[in-house]
Formats: structure tokens, C-alpha cells, sequence
């Protein structure tokens, strides 16, 4: 009889909060929707995806602040562990003390899975499967301990691979599997792969295709402004709405001249002179418009005469700060606007040197 009615109280349509847990790794605000408290995981998802753009946007604006988009981020990350706590609380509050009598009384197949997408094998160790645990621990450090090696990305993608079939076997494991739940892990377990990658793929896609970029330095033609390998952001959606200005720092595609010298890679080049306006350089300066520049970002004064030229509509004419030798516009002439993929605004790699680029 005792045995019928633990059946059936773990039969009933309850909350499972490590469950609710689970989901919301997925995204803040899915496990209070699974648990019934729909306006709190909408709050939750808005919030996220609020702080996400903002911090985002801080970062690789040129009008931004790096400090303060880490402050965002911060935030967002501290409320997505907090959003783990509220969702099992949530549940919880859901179930009726039979449920929760018998989910304490033995292991959580749903705590099993959680421990599992933390760390390989964490889940067999808290269900008691300690040698698959061990082994499985042991694999996922090895991609920890060999990170940069062709055996550490060789373990790295077997983890990823075994993911689903571990948290599957993970959950059997406890024991404990209740009729309910036991119906979605199948789905849960593809769901761990499938979820992050129709997330992820689309949206780094989407990222670097319209918005930023990261690049690195290849030569020393931006002297002393930027160094070789220094890792730059790039911002892609600013000039959506503006049109580059002097001395921004733009990454632009190759021109037809330069793909007839077979030049296929990006340049970075500072933007010297605007459409319609007259450039020379003579006498150690460029001059605009018979109007000398102030430069304190060059390396050392031009040694070489340019005789005075216009610029045309819709092109822009680029020097490298490091001005005697980089290849650039007094080389090869101007750069359309449509080759300009954008701008410079942040240096993110040596940290000791990072910040915003002037």
C-alpha cells in the first residue's frame, strides 16, 4: 500500500526544481516559466538580454566605457546565478509536501543532470557510479589541463559529443527516475546540444556579421598607436548611422587596386582626408585644405612630398600612423565607402594595454 501511494505521489503533475534549474541554464527566466510563474521568467529573460545588449554596446562603441560594460556584464552574469536559486525556489513552492517528501528521500536524477553539465562525471559521483565518475572526471580535466594542444581539442570535442548520452545515463543512474520526468529526459539530453548551438551559431554569426569583430595587428604600419598582435574590436554597426570621420581608425577591405597587387586581406588605416576635400603633404605635415593637421599619434613626421589631390565623393583617404613606413593611401589612392567594414574602438588584448583607441 505504502509502495502505491509513493507511486503515485511521484506520478503527479509536480514541479521538479532541479529541473526548472536545468532549463534556466539555458536561458535566465525558462525554469520560472516551466515552474508557472510566467511574468517572473519574462522579467528575467528582459533583464538579461537588457544588460547583455548594454554591456555589449559599452564595450564596442567608441562612445562607450569599458569599465562600465564590465560592470554591466557583471551584473548580468550575478543575475543569472541568483536566476538558478529563484528558479528551484520556484518550483519548490510548487509541489505539494507528498511530491517533496519523496523527491528528498533519495538522490535527484535532476540534480544528477545539473552536476553533469557543470562538470563531466560530477553526476555519476553523486549518484554513486564513482568509477564512471572518476573516468569521466579524468577526461574532462585532461581537456582542462591541454587546452591549446591538438589532444586537448581532440578531448574538448569528445566532451561535447558524449554530452547528451552522459546526462542521459547520468539521470538513470540515481534510481530515482519518477514517471514524469523520466518522459523528457530523452528530449532534455538532445536538447543540451541542440539549444546552445541554435543559440549560439546564429547569434556569433549575426554578432560578427553586423555588429563587431575582433582582429589582430599583423605589421607595424600603425606605429605607435597600435603594436603587432594587439587584439582589437571592431565596430560594425556605428557606421550604419554615421559616416567615418577624421582619424578614426577603420578596418576596410582591399581596393581594386590593391586586389590587382594580390592584396585579399583587410587593411587598418587612419582616415586622413574626407570626400570632396584637399590633401597634400609636404614639409613634415599633412595639410587639408591648405590647413595644416594636428597629429600626436604619429610615429615621426612624414619624410616624403604628396602633391595636392581631391578626394573623391564617397572616398576616403587613409594613412598608417606609423608614416613613413606604412602602404597606404599616398601608395595606392583612395578607399570607397563601401569597402570600409569599420571602425576601431577598443583594444581588448594586452590587457595592460587595453582601453579605448584614439
Amino acid at each position: 500500500m505504502s509502495r502505491t501511494r509513493q507511486e503515485s505521489s511521484s506520478a503527479l503533475p509536480e514541479k521538479e526544481p532541479w529541473l526548472a534549474v536545468n532549463l534556466s541554464m539555458f536561458f535566465p527566466g525558462i525554469g520560472q516559466i516551466y515552474a508557472g510563474n510566467v511574468l517572473r521568467g519574462w522579467i528575467f529573460i528582459i533583464c538579461e538580454l537588457f544588460l547583455y545588449c548594454l554591456g555589449g554596446w559599452l564595450f564596442i562603441s567608441s562612445t562607450g566605457d569599458t569599465r562600465i560594460s564590465f560592470i554591466v556584464l557583471l551584473a548580468a552574469i550575478l543575475i543569472n546565478i541568483w536566476n538558478l536559486f529563484d528558479a528551484h525556489r520556484c518550483a519548490k513552492k510548487k509541489n505539494s509536501p507528498s511530491f517533496e517528501d519523496v523527491r528528498q528521500s533519495g538522490k535527484d536524477p535532476w540534480l544528477a543532470v545539473f552536476l553533469t553539465r557543470i562538470l563531466l562525471g560530477l553526476g555519476h559521483v553523486y549518484g554513486g557510479r564513482i568509477f564512471i565518475g572518476v573516468f569521466l572526471l579524468t577526461i574532462a580535466i585532461l581537456s582542462f589541463v591541454f587546452p591549446s594542444t591538438i589532444v586537448g581539442s581532440f578531448i574538448g570535442l569528445l566532451n561535447i559529443i558524449i554530452l547528451p548520452f552522459v546526462v542521459y545515463h547520468a539521470y538513470i543512474s540515481t534510481r530515482a527516475n519518477r514517471e514524469l520526468s523520466r518522459r523528457f529526459i530523452k528530449i532534455f539530453s538532445i536538447l543540451v546540444i541542440v539549444i546552445p548551438l541554435l543559440i549560439s551559431v546564429p547569434t556569433a554569426f549575426f554578432i560578427r556579421e553586423f555588429i563587431a569583430e575582433a582582429r589582430y595587428i599583423p605589421s607595424g604600419a600603425m606605429l605607435p598607436t597600435l603594436q603587432i598582435n594587439d587584439r582589437l574590436v571592431i565596430d560594425k554597426l556605428s557606421y550604419h548611422f554615421q559616416t567615418p570621420k577624421r582619424k578614426d581608425i577603420v578596418v576596410f577591405s582591399p581596393t581594386e587596386t590593391l586586389k590587382q597587387q594580390n592584396f585579399n586581406d583587410a587593411f587598418i588605416k587612419r582616415v586622413i582626408g574626407l570626400p570632396e576635400e584637399k590633401v597634400e603633404v609636404k614639409d613634415g605635415k599633412v595639410y587639408i585644405n591648405n590647413q595644416p593637421l594636428e597629429e600626436n599619434y604619429i610615429a615621426e613626421a612624414p619624410q616624403y612630398k604628396y602633391e595636392p589631390v581631391t578626394v573623391p565623393s564617397g572616398s576616403y583617404f587613409m594613412l598608417g600612423d606609423n608614416r613613413n613606413n606604412s602602404y597606404d593611401s599616398h601608395y595606392w589612392g583612395f578607399v570607397p565607402r563601401e569597402n570600409i567594414i569599420g571602425k576601431a574602438t577598443k583594444r581588448y588584448w594586452p590587457l595592460n594595454r587595453s582601453g579605448d583607441l584614439k
